[in-house]
């Protein structure tokens, strides 16, 4: 393949990406990440096109606009990942950029080669290409890296790669004094297939990580409380029943906990409306600090809560109803008011059916108990 026909598939590719990158902004318009992805898509297709229809000539304002183009188009890249791990991206970024522009100039004034100006694109391009490397690195934590995110790793190492060639390849010329001509075969490899490749795995890496998350945060409401955070209704009946089930065949102690914010109306009607979602916010945290790491917590629906408890029978159910009403003592909304709970625990009978519907009639049933007694306090 011929220069010319390799650069001019570059073009187009670089092209499609912009227009599909425009299309999941113009789809999700609040995402912010999706907005410098769109944008930089748009910077590198025009700054390709307008820097191999330069054709490596020493012409000052298509070689600063071209590649000023590509650079600001892999800042905004790179930005862009960062947004989408929500983290702030740095102002000393558009310093490289300035950097670049202003070195440029210089070897430009300088009148130098096309290798040596090869040589600070290609720097440049790889201290980019490292930081998004670094931001998709340390954005996925220590949870296991998926396959998308190994897919867009791989995809900035194969461009790193393809640039560290294409300074050798420079520093060839240099050494041996020979003038960028026709490029050969494997320089038009080098120049514009690996890039090609390497472009379209990285673009589509990009949207796939942006969709695997939007995958994960339905799911994630379709199982979660928006305003607690904690199990939905659904969720923790389901879980409930599922935990109940598996109880009963292995003969296993199980509990659950049944709480109600104590006056809640009190709140809402003292404070407002959003004062009682701040309680509601908070206790919820309480509670799950109170529970094990086994234990599953879910709002049950208003200020109801329940809580599913394995493996603890009637005097571990006692020890745990009496640490969340006193985990509750040590909160106090907005610093002054007290907020107390009742709760409701509920053990399965060994050798006995129960269902999930009975199981929770009496954990029902021991919570009002707890309200009749007085409230701020659990029965069993």
């Amino acid at each position: 393949m011929d220069a010319l026909t390799a650069g001019t598939v570059l073009i187009l590719v670089q092209f499609c990406i912009a227009l599909v990158m425009a299309g999941v902004f113009f789809a999700a318009p609040t995402d912010k990440c999706t907005r410098y992805w769109a944008i930089s898509g748009s910077l590198i297709a025009l700054g390709v096109l307008i820097a191999i229809l330069n054709n490596r000539l020493p012409r000052a304002f298509a070689l600063l606009s071209g590649i000023g183009l590509i650079m600001a188009g892999l800042i905004y890249q790179w930005h862009g990942i960062l947004v989408f791990y929500k983290k702030q991206p740095p102002k000393w970024g558009w310093g490289i950029f300035a950097a670049f522009l202003l070195i440029l100039s210089v070897l430009l004034y300088l009148d130098a080669t096309a290798a040596q100006r090869s040589i600070l694109y290609s720097v440049t391009t790889l201290i980019l290409l490292a930081l998004s490397f670094q931001a998709i690195w340390q954005g996925q934590g220590g949870s296991p890296r998926t396959f998308v995110q190994s897919l867009v790793q791989g995809a900035i190492m194969l461009l790193m790669i393809s640039y560290i060639l294409k300074i050798g390849i420079a520093v060839i010329y240099i050494s041996q004094g020979l003038p960028v001509t026709t490029l050969s075969t494997r320089e038009v490899i080098v120049t514009y297939l690996i890039p090609t490749v390497g472009t379209v795995l990285f673009s589509i890496g990009l949207l796939l990580l942006y969709f695997e998350r939007t995958v994960e945060e339905n799911r994630h409401l379709a199982t979660h409380d928006e305003l607690s955070k904690l199990f939905n209704r659904r969720a923790i009946v389901a879980a409930g029943e599922r935990e109940l089930d598996l109880a009963i065949r292995l003969q296993r102690e199980l509990a659950i906990a049944f709480i109600d914010i104590d006056l809640f109306k009190h709140f809402n009607d003292e404070f407002g409306h959003d004062a009682g979602d701040t309680v509601i916010t908070e206790v919820s945290a309480v509670l799950q600090q109170a529970c094990r790491s086994i234990d599953l917590v879910g709002r049950y629906g208003g200020e109801e809560f329940l809580i599913i408890l394995p493996g603890v029978d009637s005097q571990g159910a006692a020890q745990i109803g009496q640490r969340l009403v006193e985990a509750m003592h040590e909160y106090h909304f907005l610093g002054v008011h007290p907020v107390t709970i009742s709760v409701g625990m509920a053990i399965v009978p060994q050798n006995i059916e129960c269902s999930w519907a009975q199981l929770l009639r009496r954990a029902d049933a021991a919570l009002y108990e707890a309200k009749n007694l007085g409230r701020d306090r659990y029965c069993v």
